[in-house]
């Protein structure tokens, strides 16, 4: 069984498989879609629906990285959530002394 280190541990990095990064990407894009409708309307592109929609897109994105960190994740205690490798194990060396010395 090969041993990994724990910043070589599997994380959920990708938005597709993260109900929270999706969010995030539909409000990004929800607000670009009404910024683009209303400047082709001759209306004020940045209006109400397009705060709103950034501000959760914002806010989806903090919540991404906050709960589901790149580097090194712990839990509520400090306690990393991927086990450390166990260190090898000593064996034991019985050294004899050498007839040649």
């Amino acid at each position: 069984m090969p041993t990994t280190s724990p910043s070589s541990a599997k994380r959920a990095l990708s938005p597709t498989y993260n109900a929270t990064g999706l969010s995030a990407a539909a409000a990004a894009i929800y607000a670009a879609v009404v910024m683009i409708v209303n400047a082709v309307n001759h209306h004020g592109v940045i209006d109400p629906q397009v705060i709103v929609a950034a501000l959760a897109a914002a806010a989806f994105l903090y919540a991404r990285f906050k709960v589901t960190p790149v580097a090194d994740p712990k839990d509520g205690n400090g306690q990393p959530l991927t086990p450390l490798p166990l260190p090898p194990s000593p064996t034991n060396v019985t050294v004899v002394p050498s007839e040649h010395a």
